[in-house]
Parts: structure tokens; C-alpha cells; sequence
């Protein structure tokens, strides 16, 4: 038979290109890792500043929890109260400054406290029995007040909000 051209003899296979390889991958790909490595880098920064500011929420509250259980035992009772009024100060101290807080004392304190907090309980109510722990007169105090006094305490170092910029 002639050699023709259009016979199905003549035909091959058809050739496959070779697969795109995995690597080096494209330029996007790694403007996509750059942005995601950075997003997860400044959520970790983020995370770890807002712990930071809030760890002395938590040691105010382990020296809270302390108190509370050196006033339970009649003969601590009256040095656990003793620091009450310094760990509420303290406590201020950390996240106002300093000529702003240290110089509150009385009702001007129980306003401050109100105040950051959004509450009520210091001017209405236990700012009185505060100011009797603090000037040395804690056997004046019921423990019904005393019971209110540290509820009080406890809420206003969960809720207390600091100025912005600070802590």
C-alpha cells in the first residue's frame, strides 16, 4: 500500500506535559505565608500584652483570697483586715497614676471606687466600714458588713476599668 499521510497508521500517542511541580511555588504563595505569619505574630503579641495587663488583677485576687481566709480565723482577723485597704490602693496604683489615686482618702476614695467600677457599693455602703478597717477600728465592723465589704472588694477588682493607654 502507498504510504499515505492520513493513515490511521501514522498516528501516535498524544505527549502529556510534565506536572507542574510543587516547588518553588508561585510568588502569591508566599505573600499569603508572610501575612498569615505576621497576623499570628501580632496576635501573640497581642495575647501576651493582655495578659501581662491583667496579672495584677490576678495577684490582687490571690491577695484578696488570703485575706478572706485570715479573717475567718479570729486570732488573723484583724491583721488579715489591716491590708484590705492597702490592697485596694495597690491596686489602683497599677493602673491610674499616681498623682491621681494616692492622694484619695474618706469619700473621695469610695467615689473613685464607685467610679471605676460603675457600681455603687463604697459610697452607699461599705466605704464606711473601708474607713474603720483602715484607720484601726476593725473590731467595729459585723460580719455582715465585713461579708459585703470583701464581696465589694472582690467586684471592684474583676470590674474596675483602667483609663485607656494604661494597663
Amino acid at each position: 500500500m502507498p504510504d499515505d499521510v492520513a493513515s490511521l497508521a501514522n498516528l501516535h500517542d498524544i505527549v502529556v506535559p510534565a506536572p507542574v511541580p510543587w516547588w518553588p511555588p508561585a510568588a502569591g504563595w508566599f505573600v499569603l505565608a508572610l501575612a498569615l505569619l505576621s497576623l499570628i505574630g501580632w496576635a501573640a503579641v497581642a495575647l501576651y500584652r493582655r495578659h501581662r495587663a491583667r496579672r495584677y488583677r490576678e495577684a490582687a485576687m490571690v491577695e484578696l483570697s488570703a485575706i478572706e481566709a485570715g479573717v475567718r480565723d479570729p486570732e488573723t482577723r484583724a491583721g488579715a483586715l489591716e491590708t484590705l485597704p492597702a490592697l485596694l490602693k495597690r491596686t489602683a496604683l497599677a493602673c491610674w497614676p499616681r498623682d491621681r489615686v494616692a492622694s484619695l482618702t474618706d469619700a473621695a476614695w469610695w467615689r473613685f471606687l464607685d467610679d471605676s467600677a460603675g457600681d455603687d457599693a463604697f459610697s452607699e455602703s461599705y466605704g464606711e466600714v473601708l474607713g474603720e478597717i483602715a484607720y484601726g477600728r476593725a473590731a467595729a465592723v459585723s460580719n455582715e458588713q465585713l461579708q459585703g465589704l470583701l464581696h465589694a472588694a472582690r467586684r471592684w477588682i474583676r470590674r474596675h476599668d483602667c483609663p485607656a493607654g494604661r494597663r
